[in-house]
């Protein structure tokens, strides 16, 4: 199953495109978690519900697109 999560163990010198793509992906994530903690926000308010959802989406594409865009860049 880890492999799925993390195929390739990480290395220690990707690069240039690999450590762009190291700090892409960690901007992702922290924007990604600021998206959905706005989304938690909006439900329990309990306005802007529609709002909410397309934040949760966003927040699911920018943590895989960031992923995946480590994984092309670092070849990780």
């Amino acid at each position: 199953m880890r492999n799925l999560i993390w195929p390739h163990p990480k290395r220690a010198h990707v690069g240039a495109a690999g450590a762009l793509g190291r700090i892409l992906h960690w901007i992702g994530v922290i924007v990604a978690g600021l998206c959905a903690l706005l989304a938690v926000e909006f439900l329990v308010e309990g306005w802007a519900v529609q709002l909410s959802r397309s934040l949760l989406i966003t927040a699911l594409a920018l943590t895989f697109g960031t992923r995946a865009l480590r994984y092309v860049l670092a070849r990780e």
